[in-house]
């Protein structure tokens, strides 16, 4: 009846540190690329049934700016020491 397809989804992200004003992520995904998601058949008997599925490739941009974040006093080299030189 219908034959097994096989199609892919690729992404690609990359954040930006804007020192003061946040970090920028930058997400873009594609759902089958390749256009190979298709499905075509005809099923003959009491009844005639057709399926039609055309491919359909997809594309999804995605833009996350996070402002304000919280910023820990324990990250980067040195972190703690006024803490272990008050015990």
């Amino acid at each position: 009846m219908t034959k097994p397809r096989l199609f892919t989804n690729v992404g690609l992200q990359r954040d930006f540190n804007l020192k003061r004003m946040g970090t920028l992520t930058f997400d873009l995904r594609c759902s089958d690329p390749f256009h190979t998601n298709k499905t075509d058949a005809i099923v003959y008997g009491y009844r005639e049934l057709t399926t039609h599925n055309p491919a359909r490739r997809t594309f999804v941009l995605d833009l996350i700016w996070k402002f304000n974040e919280a910023r820990s006093k324990y990250r980067g080299s040195g972190a703690g020491a006024k803490q272990k030189a008050r015990m």
